[in-house]
Parts: structure tokens; sequence; C-alpha cells
């Protein structure tokens, strides 16, 4: 990802982060996305014999805050998310750049399912028995995303396309461990596939896509509440 990409995300991260309280259970979300747009991206090999991957790898970055059931092992982590993608093709000319952003929504339900009755209550490994069966879950999560995607051309050519933008909607299935860095931290790896409804751009593919994802994702948990000596 280029630097400014980078800086971009961090900004976005950290403006994210004042809307909660500095008493909030919340986590950072760092994520890398294999992103598969069959249906555009065969048209776009075919029509400038290339093969490169569209718009893959792709780079995401959230902030979600955190509550759970009382008596179930049942977690909630309703995130906001901004994501980027781009391709820059040297062999279709005149074809240059195609790139993508994303601001979205995600409402991830995390189910501890070898812990269900437990009580744990996050960080994972401040509490007694096996890591295994303390911060291992599977979550379901649904959500809406706001795409969109432009086209560059290069200057000598008359070629041009408008931005076309989507709202769509996705649904994610995946797996996850925490792991207890402090009262304070919890690092948590997690990886889940993402299917979004479909997304037509008709003006340059004249193609409808169903944007796939497999995507891996790093999450810092951080619990403020721990660091003043009390408990929720």
């Amino acid at each position: 990802m280029k630097s400014n990409h980078a800086i971009s995300l961090v900004f976005i991260a950290f403006s994210l982060c004042l809307f909660f309280e500095s008493s909030a259970q919340f986590g950072v979300r760092l994520k890398y996305n294999n992103n598969k747009y069959k249906n555009w991206e065969n048209v776009i090999n075919e029509r400038y014999t290339t093969s490169q991957k569209l718009l893959s790898p792709g780079y995401e970055l959230g902030v979600d805050y955190w509550f759970r059931l009382k008596k179930k092992r049942i977690e909630f982590m309703p995130e906001i998310f901004y994501g980027q993608s781009t391709t820059s093709y040297s062999d279709a000319e005149p074809l240059k750049d195609i790139k993508a952003t994303s601001v979205g929504l995600n409402f991830h339900t995390q189910i501890y399912a070898l812990d269900l009755e437990g009580d744990c209550d996050c960080p994972t490994f401040s509490k007694g028995g096996s890591g295994i069966d303390k911060g291992l879950f599977f979550h379901i999560t649904p959500g809406l995303v706001y795409h969109t995607s432009t086209v560059e051309f290069d200057p000598i050519s008359s070629f041009a396309v408008n931005p076309i933008k989507h709202l769509v909607f996705r649904a994610g299935v995946g797996a996850g461990i925490d792991f207890g860095v402090s009262d304070f931290l919890t690092v948590t790896p997690i990886i889940s596939y993402y299917f979004n409804t479909s997304m037509d751009w008709e003006e340059f593919l004249q193609s409808k896509a169903n944007l796939s994802q497999l995507q891996f994702t790093l999450r810092l948990g951080f619990r403020q509440d721990y660091s003043r000596g009390r408990r929720r």
C-alpha cells in the first residue's frame, strides 16, 4: 500500500476513535482483503489483453465498540470501516488505473462455542482455563457498504468514464481467537469470508459483479476501564 494511503487510513482510524468514550471497550481492526470481481475482471482481461487481478489486494481499517450478553458468551461489535484498493495497468493501454474506496458498517456477532456458559469478560487470558476454550470464537457479520469506483485512462486518449457508486449489502462468516496481552489489550487474529450483493458498471464494462472477499484481520482490543483499576 502506498504511503499516502497508509497515512489516510491511520488518520481515519484516529478520527473514528474520538467518537468513543474514554471508558468504552473498543477495537481497531487492520484488514487485508483478497478481492474477487469475477465478471468485471474477465471483461477487462479479455478487452485489454491483460492478466492482472482487479482491485486485489485491498485494505480496510475499522473501529468497533464492544458489548455482550450477560449470561452467554455471545459478543457484539458494531464497526465503522474504510477500505481502498487500486490496480495500476502497464500493459493495457489506454487503461491506466482502476481505484475503489468503500465506507461501511458491520455488525459482528461473535459466538464462543467452546465456552458459551463461561463468564470470561475480556481480556481472555487474564481468566483461568484453557486459552483455546476461552478465546476461540466464530462470527456472523451482516453489513452495509458504500462503494465508489473510478477509472483513469491515458491523458492522450479520448476515453472517459464517470465514477460509479453503489450501496450494497454484505454478509460474512469466519473464526478468530483472542490473545490477552494484558488486562488493557487483547490481540485477535480473524479470518473471514464476505459476499456482497451485485454492482452494475454498465457504462464501462456492461456487466454486473458480486464482490467476494477472503479477509484477514488483526484486531487490537482496548479496555480503558482496566487502566483505571476498576471492572465494568
